[in-house]
């Protein structure tokens, strides 16, 4: 495996020769600080169950340190003023004593993971260290929907995501083909193996506990394949051919409302999420709206005459976008059937959605700097570096660790076909969220979920270390 390691802090002061190690007689100190001493424990004792040197040195409160001792407090240190991300950095102070200050849990988990790889590697050099990441949202986007991810292969991934400084778990859990979260409103829907409510709650707790935001994906209104098996009476008509049986016929406000009750159970169980993906993406080909007259006829009827199929997309996704919205969560879909300038959207997309922005494989899709123009925050999932892909395919190779590192950062997005190169610049930087890596479980059989994590483990890696640290140093 290669070792990609954090080891390029930004900024490192050289006390002398020396390094710091945990031996038998250290003790981890907990000063009183900006968060219940009980929060900082419970970060050491969770990584100590990784570090047993950890896990096995004395806890002491307020107390005198020793040589050999570990400091850990939080705080505000003054070297992290100005820093946009402040709450996620640190300052390690290594000598006789080692002193953590921390802004944050996370920052704490952060810290301390900083000192103990470092351990493994020989000892901690005495100095000074100053680390934060340089990109805010640094997440995973796993099609659990495709394929069955046991609840302990998922928590070891939450594990991973720690290790490599990530913030953001999506589980997407419903695709074309499988449904892989346990309902009561409609238990017809998930497949033969799905995870129970249960084990949902038991991953969004590991989640808390390492300080990692996890979030609910449930695509919309296409790749809905599973979902509609046992309601084929809501698959969309197509015109001259059998109905498309992955998309959601939105012009019928029985299926409207059967989206929505979804949404309503998933709400309820991640409730503590903050964002909810709904998708939007890959819904009919958007090029051939005239397929589907009977969304041309709603159009007419509902919106007016001059309005068309592609209005009522927009004006689906606006009512799920409200509806997922008065239950306390911000919203964000896939950038592809959206704004596109060979259509003539009538109906506005909600101006406070996020894009997360994927491909602009097809020239009928919207340049990046359409959404940065009409004020829409973006997040990088980048599908040429970021895509790791269940598929055997002659044009797709998964992710290189290797052109990560060297010929990619957050701010660089899909290459469009017609205008080139798209970046965020120094004027559109506060309309960028972050980047997000992906595994997508396209044939769920071609690998097991060990060979999942063995063969996408160093790009994961790669990308937690590129978006920690991916700026020029002045």
């Amino acid at each position: 495996m290669i070792n990609f390691a954090f080891s390029h802090p930004k900024r490192f002061e050289d006390k002398g020769e020396g390094r710091w190690h945990l031996g038998g007689s250290s003790r981890v100190i907990l000063m009183d600080g900006g968060i219940p001493w009980e929060d900082v424990a419970a970060c050491v004792n969770l990584l100590g169950e990784e570090y047993p040197r950890l896990g096995a040195a004395a806890q002491l409160r307020n107390v005198d340190a020793l040589p050999g001792d570990l400091v850990i407090r939080v705080g505000e240190p003054e070297a992290l003023q100005g820093v946009e991300t402040y709450q996620e950095g640190f300052v390690i102070e290594a000598g006789p004593v080692t002193a953590l200050t921390a802004q944050s849990e996370r920052a704490v988990l952060y810290g301390l993971r900083t000192i103990l790889e470092a351990l493994e590697d020989g000892g901690l050099a005495y100095g000074r260290i100053v680390d934060y990441p340089q990109t805010s949202e640094r997440g995973l986007h796993l099609d659990a929907g495709r394929k069955y991810y046991t609840k302990d292969w998922i928590l070891e991934l939450v594990r991973t995501l720690s290790r490599n400084r990530m913030n953001v778990l999506w589980l997407h859990f419903s695709e074309n083909e499988g449904f892989r979260i346990a309902s009561d409103r409609h238990p017809e829907l998930p497949s033969l193996h799905h995870l129970t409510k249960d084990e949902v709650r038991e991953i969004i707790r590991v989640c808390n506990a390492y300080r990692i935001d996890i979030n609910p994906s449930l695509d919309c209104p296409g790749h809905l394949g599973q979902a509609l098996q046992e309601h084929p009476r809501w698959r969309l008509d197509r015109e001259g051919t059998e109905p498309l049986w992955s998309a959601l016929d939105v012009t019928k406000a029985d299926a409207r409302a059967f989206l929505l009750e979804l949404i309503d159970e998933y709400a309820e169980l991640f409730a503590g999420s903050k964002v909810f993906h709904i998708g939007g993406d890959e819904f009919i080909d958007f090029n051939h709206f005239e397929l589907f007259p009977a969304m041309t006829n709603y159009a007419k009827e509902h919106l007016g005459p001059e309005y068309g199929g592609v209005d009522v997309y927009v004006d689906f996704l606006n009512q799920v976008i409200a509806h997922v919205r008065a239950k306390g969560f911000q919203v964000r879909v896939w950038n592809d059937g959206l704004l596109r300038p060979d259509l003539t959207e009538r109906v506005q997309l909600d101006k406070d959605v996020q894009i997360a922005f994927w491909s602009n494989w097809d020239k009928g899709m919207a340049p990046l700097q359409t959404f940065l123009d009409r004020g829409y925050q973006v997040v990088n999932y980048h599908s040429e570096y970021l895509y790791y892909i269940l598929l055997i395919r002659k044009d797709y190779k998964d992710p290189s660790p290797e052109r990560i590192l060297t010929e990619w950062n957050p701010s660089i997005f899909p290459t469009h076909p017609v205008q080139g190169p798209q970046v965020i610049t120094e004027e559109t930087k506060g309309q960028f969220l972050g980047s997000c890596y992906s595994i997508w479980s396209d044939w769920p059989d071609l690998q097991t979920e060990a060979e999942v994590m063995d063969r996408c483990r160093d790009s994961l890696r790669a990308f937690g270390v590129r978006c920690w640290g991916w700026k020029d140093e002045g």
